[in-house]
């Protein structure tokens, strides 16, 4: 039995960090794989592959209730924030809305992304501007309706830059192409 206690101890110890430092990983991970070579990257096949078990990944985290400290909510979130399911986008918000919590005020961006990319997805405007996206035929990035109900100090209060700040981000993502 002697003999087995350092190898239980490494798995134990394993089993401790794997909430945290997994998230972690998948998600720096995911932002390596997002911004690899090429402006249509997450349109590979082996990326979304990758991708989808991410979210299953954190979808379980989340059901068994792994989810303990602002980092994990953090990153939770921000992995499902790129997913194109409802409730994906739903859990995504409210896990940067708990990290806020908890206190990560980056927690707040991640909750303005998904509230703004679940609106895109169903055809209205944006609230925030966190969301653009590339027109083919003219081969140019805009970005996506907002809602002019909203304003700079909601933006700054959720971790966003001003929409001026916004729309010129378009002439930095237009350049990026040539």
């Amino acid at each position: 039995m002697k003999r087995y206690l350092p190898l239980l101890l490494l798995v134990l110890l394993g089993a401790c960090r794997t909430t945290t430092e997994s998230l972690h990983n998948m998600y720096a991970n995911s932002v390596r794989d997002r911004t690899g070579e090429g402006n249509f990257r997450t349109l590979n096949n082996e990326f979304v592959e990758r991708q989808e078990n991410r979210y299953e990944i954190v979808r379980g985290f989340i059901r068994e209730e792994k989810l303990q400290s602002a980092e994990d909510y953090l990153y939770a979130g921000a992995i499902l924030s790129t997913s194109t399911f409802e409730d994906d986008l739903i859990a995504s918000a409210a896990c940067g809305l708990k990290a806020a919590e908890l206190g990560e005020d980056k927690g707040f961006r991640v909750a303005a992304e998904s509230v703004d990319r679940r609106l895109m997805q169903r055809g209205e405007s944006q609230r925030y501007g966190t969301q653009y996206y590339y027109v083919e035929v003219i081969e140019k990035w805009r970005l996506y309706p907002v809602d002019p109900r909203t304003t700079d100090v909601e933006r700054q209060a959720m971790g966003v830059e001003p929409l001026s700040e916004l729309m010129a981000r378009v002439d930095e993502l237009n350049a990026s192409l040539r």
